[in-house]
């Protein structure tokens, strides 16, 4: 129980990280975003390496364009939000 646990957490957090540095390359301009956009990369590389299984592979790239979409509109939100009359 204890190791799926551990799997799932990791899973979690690196798709966490690689989603929001996705969208934080989205919004930022200039040469910064190419630092984020590596770093997206790094951490997807880090992760392939560690977990050979096809299913968690999957599951990362499903979750972390999840998170990148949340935090779209996250963002969406609170520009509109600050933005309205």
């Amino acid at each position: 129980m204890g190791e799926r646990l551990k799997k799932a957490f990791l899973l979690f957090l690196y798709s966490a990280g690689c989603g929001i540095f996705l969208f934080v390359f989205t919004i930022m301009k200039g040469m910064a975003n190419l630092a984020f956009s590596l770093l997206a990369v790094l951490i997807a590389i880090h992760y392939f390496k560690r977990v050979s299984s096809i299913r968690s592979r999957i599951a990362f790239v499903v979750l972390a364009l999840l998170f990148f979409l949340i935090s779209v509109f996250i963002y969406a939100a609170v520009t509109a939000a600050k933005t309205a009359p």
